[in-house]
């Protein structure tokens, strides 16, 4: 009797040995589960997050086209001289007083607008000459006040920004110049969009293009300006 109950209680020691250790880790199949659930999930948020970038990078575009269309109807309804200056990751409009151009401020809505990661911009006129250029750079006190290393680096510091003036200029004639714009995004797989501006006034935006915002910038532009032609 004695040996019986030994024999019993030994095997529901050994079964119940196997079954924690059957608890204790998981199976390779259990493992393979997981590792593919946790694949799908991060695919789909990197699709997600990929989704509200190009969402963001379509807002952008179209405000930015949308703020050029108001500076152009401004600069004629109001008889001023309008630009708009591309700098890195920012752009901001600006007005040419009679003598030089200088950034637009307290406008209701021609602000300067900055870009996030992986947002980015460029402005390709080439070839193009300034429709309207800031007036000589005058030298603003003696040679004598200029000997010193910081009186230079000031004097020359004051000379860049008198001489800075718009890539895209929008005039009260209604003439403006011809330019490209590509706003896009910066990363593994870049898409942007382009607007355009001829001579008459005439801007454009295009559908999201594949490709890099600077390297790209003329992909596929003979066949839509065929196309808007």
């Amino acid at each position: 009797m004695k040996q019986t109950l030994t024999k019993k209680t030994a095997k529901k020691s050994v079964k119940n040995s196997q079954f924690f250790k059957a608890q204790a880790g998981f199976t390779l199949l259990e493992v393979l589960i997981a590792m593919l659930i946790a694949a799908t999930m991060f695919s789909v948020a990197v699709l997600a997050f990929k989704d509200n970038e190009a969402a963001r990078l379509k807002t952008k575009a179209y405000q930015l086209i949308g703020l050029l269309q108001v500076a152009q109807e401004e600069s004629i309804l109001r008889g001023v001289e309008l630009g708009l200056r591309v700098e890195n990751e920012k752009y901001y409009f600006m007005l040419y007083d009679g003598n030089k151009w200088q950034p637009l401020n307290e406008h209701a809505l021609l602000k300067e607008v900055k870009f996030d990661e992986p947002v980015k911009l460029y402005v390709n006129v080439e070839g193009q000459e300034s429709l309207l250029a800031n007036a000589a750079v005058e030298t603003e006190g003696s040679e004598k006040d200029s000997n010193t290393e910081q009186a230079q680096v000031e004097l020359n510091e004051q000379r860049s920004k008198r001489l800075v003036t718009p890539q895209v200029f929008m005039l009260s004639s209604g003439d403006m110049n011809e330019f490209t714009l590509t706003i896009g995004l910066d990363r593994d797989a870049p898409i942007f969009y382009r607007i355009k501006g001829n001579f008459l006034g005439d801007m454009s935006i295009s559908r999201a293009i594949d490709g890099h915002f600077r390297h790209d910038w003329d992909i596929e532009l003979e066949s839509e300006t065929q196309h808007s032609d």
